[in-house]
């Protein structure tokens, strides 16, 4: 793992991991996903845990054709069936940064979507509401963790952030400068604080909670802390 790039080079594809090829179709990486899925839950008698996760992990890259374009470019060119001559003088050189940064921004996105699964989960069952609440919510909050990650991992560094912390540390930045928006417009009078409000408020104290959880109280605080949304907003934690 190369300054905390998503996938060793030694460690086999996510389209290893699924059993297809790289040009197989959505439907196809789907139904192997479900087969090796089947075998291998925690749930079955053959399952593992950690397969488990690599499987998830695999099918929420692949599944998406933003997050599937992204993650081919890290692995390069595809070979060709063909046996052309390669023209070694106009051949341009695979751009190792943007490729890194690629990595880093599908494993940003990832963590949150970890991290915004279990805090759904949670909240659900404390306050008694369906889980899709939250979920349809958390979905449009990842979303942003990708976005301007040079800049967000430029900031990870100058907080401290070791190499393989980076994308961690680049969500959390990421969902801080999701915060300070919506926080503004909360406390301008821009919106009603209802239950909309209110529920994203606790999902987004309760994202940064599970993804802080991976780094250390130092680089927490020099990212800016838990911005305590629901406090701010009504006075009371989650």
């Amino acid at each position: 793992m190369e300054d905390g790039f998503l996938v060793s080079p030694k460690s086999p594809s996510l389209y290893e991991q699924l059993g297809v090829t790289r040009d197989a179709t959505r439907t196809i990486v789907q139904r192997a996903y479900r087969r090796k899925a089947l075998r291998h839950h925690p749930d079955h008698q053959t399952g593992d845990s950690e397969t488990m996760s690599n499987l998830n992990n695999a099918w929420f890259v692949l599944s998406d054709a933003t997050r599937r374009a992204a993650y081919d470019k890290t692995l390069g060119p595809r070979p060709s069936r063909h046996h052309a001559p390669i023209k070694t003088s106009r051949t341009k050189p695979p751009n190792r940064k943007a490729a890194w940064f690629d990595g880093l921004k599908l494993q940003a996105i990832r963590l949150g979507h970890e991290a915004a699964l279990s805090a759904s989960q949670g909240l659900a069952i404390r306050h008694r509401v369906r889980r899709l609440e939250y979920e349809c919510i958390a979905e449009e909050i990842v979303k942003s963790f990708g976005d301007r990650i040079e800049d967000r991992v430029r900031l990870a560094r100058d907080a401290g952030a070791a190499p393989l912390d980076l994308a961690l540390a680049a969500a959390l930045i990421g969902l801080h400068e999701y915060c300070v928006p919506f926080l503004q417009a909360s406390t301008d009078g821009d919106v009603d604080i209802d239950g909309a409000i209110i529920r994203e408020a606790q999902l987004l104290d309760r994202i940064w909670d599970n993804l802080a959880h991976g780094v250390s109280r130092e680089l927490e605080t020099a990212l800016g802390g838990n911005p305590r949304v629901l406090r701010s907003l009504t006075g009371r934690r989650i």
